[in-house]
């Protein structure tokens, strides 16, 4: 067993804090891609408050699978024929939930959960590794391992029981899946084995670029094979300033600073789910706006509360992970940025809930000018501001 426990590339805990995201992880990113392209088009194809319902109950557990993997990899470094294995394993069961998610709530729910069941089945053999290679995660390694494989089960019995009942146990295998970091005893645990400092924030910033991805992804789509009408076009470019405007608050205030672990990890961490599901929202939004052909009533109220209600749920969650991001020493205190936010969001909503009778032009154009406002308010604030010589604290 000694020998097994020196075995090269076996599981051993990260302790380069500046550890860099591997190609591996990169590779896996990729099937996402294709993932959130078969959320997006379910979305699309239902614009309503069940419809959004139903996204959001997808989306999750997929957002919590490539978190699963993620949280593995940012604690645990292997390089063995094993674990690649176990990836690419991973990789094929989330082709499975991509293939199974466009009507993951109704014909192929039972392919979703045993896809959803296996892929947590191999994170719970990849923590089993990491107790049996590395002693002092033993205790972290473990609880994760029965609490994953516990939810693992509840998904595998939903697979063979009728709806509704089907979507209970997910509502309880989501609970406990949850539940196992989050738990007092779990969260101890954690304290004693922090996270990488660096690998965590690159790696949410990566997921956050495929869901930015989707705009680009929507827009061309539904140019492609068409005549490039005028108002269209004007439609597309304003959709995507908007779209710049929210990249630029998260990758210049937040994928460029520390993150202030000790005061809100988990806030930070999991304020990503809203963010990244509005984002994905917006861009069917956008979508929607841009392949609008008759808009002579005005804007669909569906489609309108869809795009500014997306913006709004961007902007706030923004605000709150902004919070828990460090600023650099020579940044100014406070955080007025915070309320232009919030205040881009009131206004979104107010033309969502009161816009009836606008059009596609002036909904994008108003959201488009508060992306502007986002991005000039932050010029305005680093004025002055040399970040460049500002050290990168990372507080664990």
């Amino acid at each position: 067993m000694a020998a097994a426990h020196g075995a090269a590339g076996a599981p051993h805990l990260n302790t380069d804090v500046h550890r860099k995201v591997s190609w591996l992880e990169l590779f896996y990113d990729l099937v996402y891609v294709a993932t959130v392209v078969q959320l997006g088009n379910k979305l699309s194809e239902d614009v309503s408050l069940e419809g959004f319902l139903g996204f959001i109950l997808l989306f999750i557990p997929i957002w919590w699978v490539w978190m699963g993997t993620t949280f593995y990899a940012n604690r645990f470094a292997a390089d063995d024929l094993t674990h690649h294995l176990l990836v690419f394993a991973q990789i094929f069961v989330v082709s499975a939930l991509a293939i199974h998610v466009f009507d993951g709530l109704g014909e192929t729910s039972a392919g979703f959960a045993l896809a959803y069941a296996a892929a947590r089945g191999i994170l719970v053999l990849m923590y089993l590794r990491a107790a049996y290679f590395v002693e002092t995660a033993r205790p972290l390694a473990r609880r994760y391992a029965t609490g994953f494989a516990i939810a693992a089960l509840v998904w595998l019995v939903s697979a063979f029981v009728p709806a509704p009942l089907r979507f209970v146990l997910w509502g309880v295998g989501l609970l406990i899946d949850f539940y196992t970091p989050l738990s007092p005893e779990s969260l101890r645990l954690q304290k004693l084995l922090p996270p990488s400092p660096h690998h965590l924030p690159e790696r949410m910033g990566l997921f956050t670029i495929i869901v930015f991805g989707e705009s680009f992804i929507k827009v061309i789509g539904g140019f492609s094979g068409h005549e490039i009408e005028f108002q269209r076009a004007v439609v597309a470019l304003l959709g995507l300033i908007l779209v710049g405007g929210l990249w630029w608050i998260y990758f210049e205030n937040i994928a460029e600073h520390p993150v202030n672990w000790a005061r809100g990890a988990n806030l930070w961490l999991y304020t990503h789910l809203p963010l990244q599901l509005s984002l994905v929202a917006l861009a069917v939004g956008v979508y929607k706006l841009v392949t609008l052909h008759d808009s002579a009533h005005g804007l669909p109220d569906n489609y309108r509360l869809l795009i500014c209600g997306s913006v709004a749920l961007a902007l706030v969650a923004t605000s709150i992970i902004e919070v828990f991001t460090l600023k650099h020493e020579t940044e100014r205190p406070g955080r007025p940025e915070i309320f232009v936010h919030v205040g881009g969001a009131v206004v979104a909503l107010l033309v969502g809930f009161f816009g009836h009778e606008m059009n596609e032009i002036t909904v994008i154009t108003i959201l488009a000018l508060i992306g502007i406002v986002q991005v000039v308010f932050d010029l305005i604030r680093r004025a002055g501001v040399d970040e460049e010589e500002a050290p990168l604290e990372i507080e664990v």
